[in-house]
């Protein structure tokens, strides 16, 4: 399958994007973390055979889910896992807002990464706990954990670390090694880990492996989970599923026990695309991948060549953490508005000096946007 397929436009205005409806037509949109591509042919076939069917009834996940998916992060990450660690929700967030909540107690204190997807941050405080912010810091251009640092931050009434691997939005994917330090302090300090996984098979650099936290073993499977969706790496976000890995059954059990009251199960679709994905979506995404991968090395080259923007190397997702502190500017996002270029801004992830570029999209918009952002130098 060619790479070529991701060059075609869909025209996504007025289709309810929020991405592409909120600033008009006159604004390159590239700031939500949803991809201008079309899914695999696979999981359109899924949906059109769902709604050919015409009845619209409540649905389960089947048991053969379950087996798909442990068939592929079999495949995917070399990790066997059983079917009854799987429990399903309609989003990754969802998990992440579930975990402060149904796992930790008031007066209890929390972890949480900078900088990072704000819903990290909300969770905390819409469960109205005690948190610690520690820094993903930039090393030998990648985004590191310092674990002295958090041992420096650690209390006794600490409970829950939370992670985000890959990174967003810094790109990082965790070695072995890394993963191995963060669970052996959390075992340490007798921490339980959530660790966000969406853009787990969003890697752009080749030779490098993504490891969910419970793959690593030394007793970390024990007090750990994986948040896991397909939303993101197979474009489908607006359908949503998302699934825990856990095999400790009684976190498992504290965890879903606000789903099918006030959290929804997910919705009939999802299920269906997110096991077309599975099976028959491998030659799509791995041709994804390889154009995620241009346009990442676009981004990189044209940001850094610009003076007073930066951007580390980015080694996963299709989100571009951009540094302008050096540009002097009080609202960099509006910097960018005014140029005609909508980003994510950094405030959104602790940082007002930063900008997410979201490079998700076809390589013409994407060099059309890059083009205004010289322009504002050149100015």
């Amino acid at each position: 399958m060619s790479i070529l397929q991701f060059d075609q436009h869909v025209d996504r205005s007025h289709t309810q994007s929020i991405r592409w409806d909120k600033y008009g037509p006159d604004v390159i949109p590239l700031w939500v973390a949803d991809m201008d591509f079309r899914p695999p042919e696979a999981v359109i076939q899924a949906l059109t055979k769902r709604v050919e069917h015409g009845v619209f009834g409540y649905t389960y996940a089947s048991q053969e889910l379950k087996e798909v998916i442990v068939d592929y992060i079999h495949r995917m990450y070399h990790w066997k896992i059983s079917p009854e660690w799987i429990a399903f929700l309609p989003s990754v967030v969802t998990g992440l807002h579930l975990s402060v909540r149904m796992l930790t107690q008031p007066g209890d204190h929390i972890l949480i990464p900078h900088p990072a997807y704000h819903h990290f941050k909300d969770a905390v405080l819409g469960a109205i706990r005690d948190y610690s912010i520690y820094e993903m810091a930039l090393h030998q251009g990648r985004y590191i954990l310092d674990m002295a640092q958090l041992e420096s931050l650690v209390r006794p009434q600490t409970k829950l670390l939370m992670l985000c691997n890959p990174h967003n939005p810094g790109g990082t994917v965790f070695t072995k090694e890394e993963l191995l330090a963060i669970g052996e302090f959390a075992k340490a300090h007798q921490l339980m880990i959530c660790s966000d996984e969406i853009h787990a098979d969003l890697i752009l650099d080749e030779g490098l492996q993504h490891h969910p936290i419970g793959s690593i073993g030394q007793g970390i499977e024990n007090r750990s989970f994986s948040l896991m969706s397909l939303n993101k790496a197979y474009n489908f976000p607006g359908i949503g599923l998302s699934w825990v890995i856990c095999q400790n059954p009684e976190i498992q059990k504290k965890l879903m026990q606000d789903v099918h009251t006030l959290i929804p199960n997910p919705n009939l679709f999802a299920y269906d695309v997110t096991q077309a994905a599975m099976e028959h979506g491998q030659e799509w995404h791995a041709s994804l991948i390889a154009y995620l991968r241009k346009n990442r090395d676009t981004v990189h080259a044209r940001i850094n060549a610009i003076p007073g923007l930066s951007m580390a190397h980015l080694q996963a997702t299709y989100l571009a953490w951009i540094d302008s502190s050096a540009m002097g500017w009080d609202n960099p996002f509006e910097a960018f508005l005014n140029a005609g270029v909508a980003l994510s801004p950094g405030s959104q992830f602790g940082d007002q000096q930063f900008v997410r570029l979201n490079f998700g999209t076809t390589s013409k918009l994407l060099n059309l946007a890059l083009g205004r952002i010289e322009k504002i130098y050149q100015q």
